[in-house]
């Protein structure tokens, strides 16, 4: 019966079935099949969403919009072109840095893409840049906003492993920087052998002038970080302040926001963070259900069958995770697997904080591949670039964020050495 459930929810997502109705779908089929009444569905709908912590979802995302509404990328972009453009391909250098700084910010790999590639892949274009490595470049660095925090995905993660959702955010800093990294060193090598172009020379006037009308939006991520540690306020919290702290720079100190702005973001934020929430909710009576059917157990008794060394347990579920992600969102893998995988980490061992800072990187890395690359189709959608142009200019990074997990995976230290 529980295979039947598992095969029936992939066959309808790989047929192109909304996530909400596939889980739904499935959650109707198990139900009958377990002789439960039919109003359990409608009260496990309904406990799904019913978590404090899940208002920080909708919060970030609006102090996201608003940020960016308010030329917050311009600027940081400004400020880290006068940081880093004097080196060799000093533009790329800038693409990942500026991703870096608005990781802190938004927390949505899909918003910073789309903002990073309609500003950055035209300038570096012009300048001499090939359009696959930049748009490549642009689509990877991007991984970076949700390992980085404050991150969405993170909330999710942490609400469903029932987890400090301020611990996370703080595993993901240092794994985020390596990332950054390793991409920045491939960037030196490809400059190098390509001779892609110095933006201009240091200045230090320069640095000090972008620092200057940058400096409200980098003290974003440090209220959030400085908060969590020091125990101050819990991940609502923190999302209600950002979105508090994002409006008065935005309308009081750029005076680039007015109220018209505000109408639109609520209502976009309203569109985006429902289609979150309506995933969540469908997601509650299937977990449920599979808790019935014993996934958890059945799980842990297969993968152990096989290994119960934590260093194999974890390389295979990395190569599982690779390759869902390719073809289910994030989202609804986060909130499927995660349950069904707890009591595996917890009989290994395994950190639940370190594991989710590895699942989020491995679902990442799964949103620029096809056939579901989100943010590959975002970037090649909005710089007019052919989708196999993308994946043979992929393939360096690939590797290159492959090499980032493995060492994310097996250094655990990265993860967990500010938490504990």
């Amino acid at each position: 019966m529980l295979l039947v459930i598992i095969l029936l929810l992939f066959t309808l997502i790989l047929l192109g079935m909304p996530i909400a109705l596939a889980m739904m779908g499935v959650s109707v089929v198990s139900i009958i099949a377990l002789d439960i009444p039919m109003n359990v569905l409608a009260q496990r709908v309904s406990s799904g969403v019913q978590s404090f912590p899940l208002l920080a979802i909708p919060l970030f995302m609006l102090a996201g919009g608003i940020m960016n509404k308010s030329g917050i990328s311009e600027r940081l972009f400004d400020f880290c072109r006068s940081l880093v453009g004097h080196l060799r391909g000093g533009l790329a250098h800038v693409n990942v840095l500026s991703s870096v700084l608005m990781a802190g910010i938004s927390g949505s790999s899909l918003a910073d893409c789309a903002a990073t590639t309609r500003v950055m892949v035209p300038q570096m274009e012009k300048h001499g840049y090939d359009r696959g490595f930049s748009v490549v470049l642009t689509t990877s660095s991007a991984t970076l906003s949700p390992i980085i925090p404050p991150s969405i995905l993170m909330v999710i993660y942490g609400w469903q492993a029932n987890i400090s959702i301020g611990d996370l955010f703080i595993a993901g800093i240092l794994p985020g920087l390596l990332i950054a990294f390793l991409l920045t060193s491939l960037i030196t090598l490809i400059s190098f052998f390509k001779q892609y172009p110095k933006d201009s020379a240091f200045n230090r006037q320069r640095v000090y002038k972008t620092l200057k009308t940058s400096i409200w939006a980098l003290f974003m991520p440090v209220i959030i970080i400085v908060g969590f540690r020091m125990g101050i306020f819990t991940v609502t919290e923190v999302a209600a302040i950002a979105v508090a702290y994002s409006f008065f720079v935005g309308k009081y100190v750029y005076g680039s926001l007015n109220w018209k702005d505000m109408g639109e973001l609520l209502t976009s934020t309203a569109r985006e963070a429902s289609s979150i929430l309506i995933i969540i909710a469908a997601s509650a009576p299937l977990s449920w259900s599979l808790s019935i059917l014993q996934a958890p157990q059945e799980v842990v008794s297969w993968i152990t069958s096989i290994t119960d060394n934590p260093w194999l347990v974890l390389l295979l579920l990395n190569i599982a995770l690779l390759v869902i992600g390719m073809f289910m969102e994030t989202i609804a893998v986060i909130i499927v697997l995660v349950p069904i995988l707890i009591p595996l980490l917890n009989s290994l061992d395994v950190s639940l904080v370190h594991f989710g800072i590895v699942m989020l990187f491995n679902l990442l890395i799964g949103q620029i591949t096809p056939p579901l690359g989100v943010l590959m189709f975002v970037s090649c959608n909005i710089a007019k670039l052919d989708t196999m142009r993308f994946l043979r200019a992929s393939i360096p990074f690939f590797l290159t964020l492959l090499a980032a997990l493995l060492v994310v995976t097996y250094v655990p230290w990265l993860s967990l050495t500010f938490i504990n």
